[in-house]
């Protein structure tokens, strides 16, 4: 990828991420929501916009609701950065933070016995 869309990755990251948690006003989103990544497609008309959640909501809810704010976290962003055209926002859930934790607890659970660190030979 080119520097630019990286520049372009980075800034479209932050600046969600801040109009998320800062700007959005919806009692029913609890949870803090991170952005983990942003991947803006070449011609910059759309951007995937990946996102986790830490705490106890719902996290289909919680996507359903950012989705239905995406015209005004899109408006927020066009009011943020300077581009010819505000891409397009298409948000997902990022589930890799989930999924580390409970590879980590499962790792945590493996119990070894003595025998396995002696030397065969």
């Amino acid at each position: 990828m080119n520097n630019r869309l990286d520049r372009v990755n980075a800034e479209i990251k932050r600046e969600v991420s801040i109009i998320i948690n800062n700007k959005l006003r919806d009692p029913q989103i609890t949870d803090l929501i991170s952005v983990t990544d942003c991947e803006v497609s070449p011609d910059l008309s759309s951007c995937k916009v990946f996102i986790s959640a830490f705490g106890n909501m719902d996290k289909q809810d919680l996507l359903n609701r950012i989705k239905g704010a995406g015209g005004f976290i899109r408006k927020e962003l066009a009011h943020s950065i300077r581009l010819r055209v505000t891409p397009r926002l298409e948000f997902f859930l990022d589930n890799s933070i989930d999924y580390g934790k409970k590879i980590d607890d499962m790792l945590k659970n493996i119990k070894y016995s003595s025998d396995d660190f002696k030397d065969n030979n």
